[in-house]
């Protein structure tokens, strides 16, 4: 009798051993699904079972971000403004992006903007701001990089341990 396959640790090695740069992601893992339904379909329907639970969580948080990101690109200062007018005359219709807009709290779970209390508030922007400095670190990582490498590539001018040293030293 054959030991059940560990679905997880053998996707993990087919997209490691396909993964080899330059790649552009989504066609990577198209490329990588096709070749397992012609190939090997137990593979991926074990794959894709096991991992439903992360991809629901992933669906959830895409959805989330992406009506976040709806409500800060589609609504101006100005239109807030006249979003706002309207909740005060009586119509508060038009602040219910920002009001139904999920964050998530300290305690993990995720609920509207509408229901944040001042805690809840305060740890949100707490964590923008933790993510605004590490990606301010990023940018001068990045920025040192480019500086240097004018020519040729990273590699040309640093080693892995030079990077390791220079990644250490960000406070991030």
């Amino acid at each position: 009798m054959q030991p059940p396959r560990d679905h997880l640790t053998e996707m993990v090695e087919v997209i490691d051993a396909a993964a080899k740069p330059p790649y552009v992601p989504r066609t990577l893992a198209a490329k990588i699904v096709q070749r397992l339904r012609a190939e090997d379909p137990k593979l991926l329907e074990g794959w894709l079972d096991a991992s439903a639970e992360h991809f629901v969580w992933q669906a959830i948080n895409d959805r989330d971000r992406s009506r976040r990101s709806y409500s800060s690109a589609h609504a101006s200062a100005t239109a807030f403004g006249r979003a706002a007018e309207a909740a005060e005359a009586g119509d508060s219709a038009q602040l219910r992006t920002f009001l139904d807009s999920r964050y998530t709290i300290a305690d993990g779970t995720r609920r509207p903007l509408g229901k944040l209390k001042h805690a809840d508030l305060s740890f949100v922007a707490d964590r923008y701001q933790q993510r605004e400095r590490r990606n301010a670190f990023r940018k001068v990582f990045f920025q040192t990089l480019a500086k240097k490498v004018t020519v040729g590539t990273v590699e040309d001018h640093y080693t892995e341990e030079q990077l390791a040293t220079m990644w250490a030293s960000l406070p991030i």
